[in-house]
C-alpha cells in the first residue's frame, strides 16, 4: 500500500476520534431538549428544563426565588409515564453507546491500517463495517429523538404535579446542543466512509500499476520484436 493511501486512511483516524468526543459530550450533557415553561396567570413566573439522556435539571421560579430539582430521566420515564416513551428513549440511548463503539474500532483499525505496508483487506473491512455501523446507529438515535421530540416533548416535559400547580410547557420546548453533536458527528463518519472509499481506488489503482505484464502479452512483444 502506498504512502498516501495510508496517510488517507490514517487522516480517517482523527475523524473517528473527533466523532468520539462528540458523541461523548452528546451522552454526558444535559441538553437533548430544552424547554422553559410557564405558570398560568402568573406573569412573574419563569423556569427551565435541560433533560439529557441520562440526567437534568429543572429549575422553577413562581416569583418567590428559583427551586432547583435534579432529574433522573430514566425514573422520571418510569413513574410519570407520559412525557417521554420508553423505547424512543432506550433506542436513542442505545444507538449513541453503539455510535460510539463502532467509532472507536475504526480509530483502532485505521492505525493498524496506515501502520502496516502489507495488503490487509480484513482490516479495510473492519474500517468500512465500524464506520458504516456507526452512522447507523447515530441515525437510528437521531430519528428516535426526532419522534421522542415531536410526539411528546413539544407538548409537555413537566411532572404530574408541577402540571397541577399550574406550570406547562406546550410549545416552549426546542432540540438542545446536545443532540445537534449527534448530527455533526454522524457527517464526521460519512466523510471518513468518503475518504476510506477514495483509499481504496488509490489502492487499486496502484496495484494495477505495479502489477507485472502478464505472460501472453510478454510473448506478444516477442513476436512482435
Amino acid at each position: 500500500m502506498s504512502l498516501r493511501t495510508r496517510a488517507l486512511v490514517f487522516s480517517t483516524f482523527f475523524g473517528s476520534v473527533l466523532a468520539i468526543g462528540l458523541l461523548l459530550v452528546s451522552l454526558t450533557t444535559n441538553s437533548w431538549v430544552k424547554a422553559y415553561p410557564k405558570r398560568r396567570n402568573s406573569p412573574e413566573s419563569k423556569g427551565e428544563v435541560s433533560y439529557g439522556l441520562f440526567y437534568g435539571i429543572k429549575e422553577l421560579d413562581s416569583g418567590f426565588g428559583v427551586r432547583s430539582y435534579p432529574v433522573d430521566v430514566y425514573t422520571f420515564i418510569q413513574t410519570e409515564q407520559e412525557p417521554m416513551n420508553f423505547w424512543l428513549w432506550l433506542i436513542t440511548a442505545l444507538g449513541t453507546g453503539f455510535g460510539l463503539l463502532g467509532c472507536a474500532i475504526s480509530a483502532i483499525a485505521a492505525v493498524f491500517k496506515a501502520a502496516s505496508a502489507a495488503k490487509k483487506p480484513g482490516t479495510m473491512l473492519v474500517l468500512f463495517a465500524s464506520n458504516i455501523s456507526s452512522a447507523l446507529s447515530q441515525i437510528l438515535a437521531f430519528i428516535c429523538w426526532l419522534i421522542q421530540f415531536f410526539q411528546y416533548l413539544q407538548h409537555n416535559v413537566l411532572a404530574i404535579e408541577d402540571r397541577r400547580h399550574n406550570w406547562y410547557s406546550q410549545g416552549l420546548s426546542s432540540l438542545g446542543y446536545s443532540f445537534y453533536l449527534i448530527v455533526v458527528s454522524t457527517l464526521v463518519v460519512f466523510l471518513n466512509i468518503t475518504i476510506l472509499l477514495h483509499a481504496r481506488r488509490c489502492e487499486k489503482r496502484d496495484m494495477q500499476r505495479l502489477e507485472p505484464p502478464s505472460e501472453e502479452k510478454h510473448q506478444s512483444a516477442i513476436m512482435l520484436y
